[in-house]
This record gives structure tokens, sequence and C-alpha cells, in this order.
């Protein structure tokens, strides 16, 4: 290696381990291979690919869909991934260089998202012809369906058991299904913009919300009510994820960041910039030592967490996110964001194949297990690089009360939003912020005060 090369990486602090080239166009989706060794990826390109890990093994790239994919899905066995697109179809794909798949008419308008139930017998799907369905896979039989939005849907997943479908729509609403009975349980209100992603949290009584309006939500089941509360990040937030221990959550955003938030201590931790332009999927690891992201500058970086090392390691138990932050006992004292130096690398050579058929290439694709310094757009690849930045929040100062508000509302602006040190410069942007959050809230409690009311008169 280059004496020049100079890689100082921080303690416990996320650290990126592979970079992928390879879509000609902005990532969609993202999900890791149940054994953790590969990761598929969809893209606006109309293309799926899929990447192993071991670097002696090259990526495949899959053709079929005949406009965008939008999501993508491993099956909980690893042995099928389930593609959702634009042109109003859903595929179950075997992973194999033959490229077979199986495609069925699943919705009337673009497919948003997709996902296998725990036991890998159905699959939940969205779409923007205002429906959720869910399906039988091995027969690709429908099973039923759930009609009360009134816009697109965005997002849908199972619960953990598989008896609860969420989902999100840009009516504004989020909504809990039944699946035993196919009715809508629970409803909960935006009172600005929509939801675009949401998802169960690992425990099943709690769900996550990521907004347009870059903050991200997360609501208690057993309450009915708004849990916790963060304004994360200064554009809308694309994607959120919860950590499979239940006690962090990743968010991707159309700032060009993302931000690991913990959710016992009720506050973010890292601030990490990878990419370019706007990160637009995002996906851990089922043992959660790893995550993925994609963004709208064609680039995927594989990370590695770091950040939990400390629950491991006190073997803290899954539970369900705390209402009240305490203090940090995890303070690792000042350090440095993780800093890269390195020299420029080929681009990525792909082959464009086209085949009204179902297809699969065998690629020779640049995988780069170092970041590089990205300059410029993404269109200009050769000699481009991924400048990585990461933001230790755990060194700051913690909260002296420490604890959060009723709503998960900040009480302080310190708390209302995890920024850059340059974007901190503003107090008055902070406090903005800060009021914005309280109104939704004033908002919210006016709302359950009619309710009761209402029920008080009749």
């Amino acid at each position: 290696m280059n004496q020049n090369k100079k890689i100082s990486l921080v303690a416990a602090d996320p650290a990126v381990e592979r970079h992928f080239k390879g879509h000609k166009d902005t990532l969609t989706g993202l999900s890791f291979h149940p054994n953790s060794n590969q990761i598929a990826s969809s893209s606006l390109d109309r293309t799926l690919m899929v990447w192993n890990f071991n670097e002696s093994v090259r990526a495949y790239k899959f053709y079929a869909h005949k406009d965008v994919v939008l999501d993508v899905a491993y099956s909980p066995s690893g042995e099928v991934i389930a593609s959702a697109s634009r042109d109003r179809s859903v595929r179950i794909w075997v992973p194999k260089i033959q490229g077979q798949s199986l495609d069925f008419r699943a919705h009337m308008g673009a497919v948003r998202s997709v996902q296998f139930s725990l036991d890998g017998q159905r699959l939940v799907t969205a779409s923007d012809d205002k429906s959720i369905k869910v399906w039988m896979v091995c027969r690709r039989r429908f099973l039923a369906s759930f009609t009360d939005h009134t816009n697109w849907v965005r997002s849908a997943k199972f619960s953990p058991d598989g008896r609860l479908i969420v989902s999100c729509s840009d009516d504004k609403t989020i909504r809990v299904w039944d699946m035993g009975n196919g009715q809508c349980i629970k409803t909960f209100n935006e009172i600005k913009g929509p939801a675009v992603d949401v998802e169960f949290h690992p425990s099943g009584a709690a769900i996550g919300s990521a907004n347009v309006g870059g903050c991200v939500k997360l609501y208690d089941l057993r309450t009915d009510s708004l849990h916790q509360h963060y304004a994360a990040h200064n554009g809308a937030i694309n994607k959120a994820k919860f950590h499979p221990n239940g006690n962090f959550m990743l968010t991707g955003s159309q700032d060009s960041t993302m931000k690991i938030l913990d959710l016992l201590e009720g506050r973010p931790i890292y601030t990490l910039k990878g990419h370019c332009s706007a990160v637009t999927s995002l996906a851990f690891s089922g043992d959660g030592d790893f995550f993925a992201s994609g963004g709208a500058d064609r680039q995927l970086l594989l990370w590695k967490s770091n950040f939990d090392k400390d629950d491991r390691a006190r073997k803290r138990p899954r539970q369900l996110i705390s209402s009240k932050a305490t203090k940090s006992k995890r303070d690792n004292g000042p350090s440095k964001p993780l800093q890269v130096d390195y020299d420029d690398v080929k681009d990525s050579e792909t082959i464009e194949k086209q085949s009204p058929v179902p297809s699969v290439e065998d690629l020779d694709l640049d995988i780069i297990s170092e970041p590089k310094l990205c300059q410029g757009p993404i269109a200009n690849l050769p000699g481009e690089n991924v400048r990585v930045e990461v933001i230790n929040m755990r060194q700051k100062k913690p909260f002296e009360k420490g604890h959060i508000a009723k709503f998960g509302l900040p009480e302080s602006p310190s708390r209302t939003c995890l920024q850059s040190p340059n974007q901190t410069s503003s107090v008055v942007e902070s406090l903005s912020q800060q009021v914005e959050s309280l109104r939704d809230t004033v908002v919210l409690l006016e709302e359950r005060l009619s309710i009761v009311e209402d029920e008080l008169k009749k």
C-alpha cells in the first residue's frame, strides 16, 4: 500500500468495510442474505444485483423488469429474492447464474415495497393503487387486500410474529392491520408531511416511521401514542431501520447523511457521511454486525456497525425503547472522525445486455475494500473517490437532566437534532425545529382532548 495512504479509525465507531460500484442509477432497495455473505440491491436502472462479500466471487446483475425496480427482499431461507417494480409486477428470483424468475401482476399501479413474512410463506406488497396485498409465495396466489388508504402506499411491513401489518401512505396516515380479520385496528395521523417508510420494532410493541419533514417518530402500540420524536435531518428521511437488537435506529436522508439513534438514551450518537447525494436505501444484516447504504450517487457502502459492541459486552437484553433517557455510560472520551486518503482506482466495467427474457450477467465489477474521496457528480466515475466521515456524538457531555419529555420531545435545543459542527452554528435554526416539534405535540394533545370530550358528551 502507498505510504501516503493514511487511515485513522476510531475504536467502536462505524467504519466502511467495502465499497461497491455497478448500478447506473439511484439504488432503491437493499436486503442482506440471511447468512450475511451477500446483499441484493435494486435500482432505477431497472436491474437487480447480488453482491458477494467473497472477493473471489463476482457480482451478478439480473434483467427482467420493464420499468424501474423499487424494492428488493431476500426470503428468510435465502433461497429466493422478491423484487417490486413500477411495471406493476412482483418477481420471485432464484439468485443463480441462470437468472430464473417468476413474475405476477400484483397491482394496478407501481409496487413500492415488498417483504417476506418470517416463515417465508407470505409476501406483503404496497402500491400506488392505494392498496396493500398479501400473497402466498409458493403458489403466487392472492390471499388478502387492505384498501382503507386514500393515496399512494409507500411501505408495508409484517410484524415479527406475522399477525399484523403496518403501512404508511401519502394520505398522511400510518395504519396497523390485523391479518386475522383484515381490519385496520390502529391509525396514526401525521399532521404535516407523510411518512415514506415504516417498520415494526423487533419486539413488535412499537413502530418507527421516516417522515418527509426530516423527523423520525416512534409510536407505542400498547398506548397508541407517540413515544419518541427525533428531528434528525435537514432533508426528508427516505429510510429508517431498527437494529436487530432493538436499541438503535439507522436513518438515511435527502441531506446525504445517515444518523444512528440510541433509542434507550433517546439521542443521536453518530452522523455518517459517505454518500455524495441522497441516501435512498438502508439494510442491517441479520446479526446487526453490518449495515449497508445505497444512494442517488449509485454507490453501495458496506459498514461495520461497531456501535452496539458495548451493549453486547454488557449483555443488554432486547427491550422496547425506553421513554426516558439515562446519562450516557458509554462516553468514550474525545475522538476524531474517520479520515481517509486514497489513490484513485479504475472504474468498474459493466456490460449491458438487452434481453426481453430474464437474464443475469456475471460481472467483474470494482469491489473496493477501501473508501475513496468523492469529488463532483457521480457521472464522472473514473478517478472518483468516496469520502467517509464519522462524527461521534458520544464524546459530548451527557445531558444533565437525563430525561425525555412524555412524547419524546427534547428539553433543550441540543437534543432536538444531531448536526455536524458547521450546522450547529445557528441557534435560531435549532430553536425553530424545537418549536415545530412542540407544535406537533400540541396538535396531537388537542386531538386527544377532543376525542375525550366527545366520549364524555356521549
